[in-house]
């Protein structure tokens, strides 16, 4: 039988401590069948995630499963290969353990990426069916070196950061480690040590991310989620540790912080989570400007062998290696030289200089990233190089033209494409049909070498995008951003002007969104401009400014009004963001009574509009107030 098979193939893994990985690339639907069902039939009762509707969880929910220590982890990517749930559950795979991943049959380059790195590597095997595969297994009999020691429980590194736990109760202690490394152990057992009178609370992302925590602590600790913790009242002198610090939003991090005598912090810090080393740097930097905080970093993994197989092949495929702090050149750059090209183009030294760049510049990038980058032809990038090093990077998305028949569906708020940002979002917030029509480019992200930022090499990429852009025939450059002092500072010593803010701050970044924009066509030119003579007008009513409500000097901005008035009474807007074009429109046509004054004060809560208008719910409350709105609209169009 093939689980016996299996079994004794699987005794020198084990006996190494390494996890064995089977990528299978069927070349056929029939053969892509044949292999689920066949490990389907061997590994009935492992975790199996898939893309599709079909066998096993949901791939997209690949985090409810991060706490587990497993076996075997089957991955069945049938569409597309999600590159950050590879990464993360193959870290719950123990050594001795087997990771199976099933690949579509379109393959692309990345998937290439993935199989190449694996014929490089004696513990990743790969084939096209399941006959393939148990020839290549009878073939390739797994071969270790000197069988490595039992790490001591807890390791001595371990112990280490336990003893500086315990001895320094009012430091906040920060653990740093990669997938593997024990850090969740060393929490729960440094728990389970310190000599408190009540459990010790614990928060993170989810209970079962805290799986290992929680169980070396034993009655000792308290799970609470995190954003109930934020909405208490009590509890705030009480000792708190956080694990898995990256998957929570950074902004509630921040707030766990000032609010509760924190003790620990823990996260992992190789990208899986979709942050990495780009939220380490900056929450570091936060930290430390705030706090006593106590640094402590794991390297030697526990789960598996230093030698593993796996992780070379994961870090080596998906990037995931890369050294943020110490591998850019201190020397100020040389004569600039400027390169557009698609990733899949770059060799494999100037790829992970890319990847680096875009890891340390935000803190939500991601393997998902690289993948993008190789497979998606509208992602584009522009390289600065100073001699043989990449020192400036900025990640180029084309987006639009929209199809003209879901223009009035995107418009109405019936339909949303996936990508497609700038001209979605101003085709619905907006209600600009002509944003629509346009060809983009969208700024996602512009990095540079941190030791050589200062120096203008942002905004010399930025004139060459530019360049290029109008050379190319695109309508419109844009990008959409978290706004902060430092990011905003930035965009405003550039050529393009902000035409939208939103209302609402962003869950992860608790931050609200801006979106700014250049025409470069003439017909493009004059609605950006005019978008943002609108944007800077309702940014001064928010702030209680005096806006001046001549029709001479807001004709432009007055049909726009119009047009975002009557998306809201066509049911497609919310009322939020109306309010300024219906208070807008009623100040040019002096009717702004004491009612709509009330009614349409920026600040005022829609929960007290719910009471005032005796309304059941929001949604009652809008019914209500498109049908005032449409009397408005009838009133003025005289």
């Amino acid at each position: 039988m093939f689980e016996q098979r299996l079994e004794q193939w699987l005794v020198p893994f084990k006996t190494a401590r390494q996890r064995a990985v089977f990528v299978f690339t069927p070349q056929s639907q029939q053969q892509r069948n044949e292999i689920l069902a066949q490990l389907g039939a061997a590994l009935p009762s492992q975790l199996w995630l898939s893309d599709t509707s079909g066998t096993g969880a949901k791939m997209h929910r690949y985090r409810d499963y991060l706490g587990l220590t497993t076996t075997h982890v089957v991955l069945d990517f049938e569409h597309l290969i999600h590159a950050d749930a590879l990464a993360a559950l193959a870290g719950t795979v123990n050594g001795g353990g087997c990771l199976w991943l099933v690949l579509p049959i379109q393959t692309s380059p990345f998937q290439q990426r993935l199989v190449a790195h694996a014929a490089a590597n004696a513990s990743v095997l790969s084939a096209d069916s399941w006959a393939a595969m148990l020839t290549a297994i009878e073939q390739r009999p797994p071969q270790f070196g000197i069988r490595p020691p039992l790490p001591n429980r807890p390791s001595s590194a371990q112990q280490v950061v336990i003893d500086d736990l315990l001895n320094a109760p009012n430091k906040i202690h920060v653990l740093l480690a990669d997938r593997g490394r024990g850090k969740s152990t060393t929490l729960g057992l440094a728990i389970k040590q310190a000599q408190s009178h009540q459990p010790m609370l614990v928060t993170g992302p989810r209970p079962s991310a805290l799986t290992t925590l929680l169980k070396e602590a034993g009655a000792t600790a308290t799970f609470r989620a995190w954003d109930r913790l934020l909405r208490e009242e009590s509890n705030h002198s009480q000792p708190l540790v956080i694990d898995e610090a990256a998957a929570i939003p950074l902004h509630c991090l921040q707030e766990l912080l000032s609010k509760f005598r924190v003790w620990a912090v823990a996260t992992t810090v190789d990208g899986y989570e979709g942050c990495g080393q780009g939220f380490a740097l900056r929450f570091m930097a936060w930290l430390n400007s705030h706090f006593d905080v106590c640094e402590h970093r794991l390297h030697e993994p526990l789960r598996w062998s230093p030698e593993d197989g796996c992780e070379t092949w994961l870090n080596d495929a998906l990037l995931l290696s890369t050294n943020t702090a110490t591998q850019h050149s201190s020397q100020k750059p040389q004569e600039l030289k400027f390169e557009f090209c698609h990733a899949s183009e770059l060799d494999e030294d100037n790829l992970s200089q890319t990847m680096t760049l875009l890891l340390e510049a935000h803190y939500q990038s991601s393997p998902n990233d690289l993948r993008l980058l190789l497979d998606d032809p509208a992602q584009h990038l522009l390289l600065a190089r100073s001699a043989a090093e990449v020192v400036g990077v900025i990640w180029l998305a084309t987006e639009g033209p929209i199809a003209s028949e879901l223009q009035e569906l995107i418009m109405a708020g019936k339909r949303r494409l996936k990508g497609h940002l700038l001209p979605q979002a101003l085709g619905f917030y907006r209600q600009q049909s002509a944003c629509l029509k346009w060809t983009w480019w969208r700024i996602t992200r512009i990095a540079v070498t941190q030791t050589q930022r200062r120096s203008l090499i942002g905004s010399k990429m930025l004139d060459v995008v530019i360049s290029h852009a109008q050379q190319r025939a695109v309508d419109a450059l844009g990008t959409s951003f978290g706004v902060t002092s430092e990011v905003l500072n930035f965009w405003q010593k550039s050529p393009l002007q902000e035409i939208r803010r939103g209302l609402k701050k962003n869950a992860a970044s608790g931050t609200v969104s801006a979106i700014w924009g250049l025409g470069l066509t003439p017909e493009a030119e004059m609605h950006i401009q005019a978008l943002a003579s609108l944007q800077h007008t309702e940014q001064a009513w928010i702030q209680g400014m005096p806006v001046d409500v001549s029709a001479s000097a807001h004709a432009e901005i007055l049909n726009i009004c119009s047009t975002i008035l009557d998306g809201f009474c066509q049911a497609a807007l919310p009322f939020s963001d109306a309010r300024f074009a219906w208070w807008m429109l009623a100040a040019q046509h002096d009717k702004l009574s004491r009612h709509l004054v009330e009614l349409l004060q920026p600040n005022t809560p829609i929960a007290t509009l719910v009471e005032a208008y005796r309304a059941a719910s929001r949604a009652e409350l809008e019914q209500k107030l498109r049908v005032e709105a449409r009397a408005f609209l009838l009133s003025t169009s005289d």
